[in-house]
């Protein structure tokens, strides 16, 4: 069975320099966003130790980092340069 896939913006694929800067810059800052987020969260909230939030910052950012590529990907087609055959 064949998937056909089309994003939901069509045409602002990174085709060159300025889009592909500007599509990882917005995956850069979302993930980077979540991660500072996470953390003044974490130390308002909780007294655990720094190697402690440190594994929850990680495991939280890793999460939504994979969250954020795959909204990328379904709404302008991100990360498909990156496919092989």
């Amino acid at each position: 069975m064949l998937i056909l896939y089309m994003p939901l913006i069509r045409g602002f694929h990174a085709t060159n320099i300025k889009k592909a800067f500007l599509l990882n810059a917005i995956a850069a800052a979302l993930i980077a966003s979540v991660a500072v987020i996470v953390k003044d969260r974490l130390d308002a909230k909780t007294k655990l130790v720094y190697t402690d939030k440190f594994a929850v910052v990680l495991i939280i950012t890793f999460i939504s980092a994979i969250i954020v590529y795959n909204i990328l990907y379904l709404v302008f087609g991100f990360g498909g340069g990156m496919l092989t055959n």
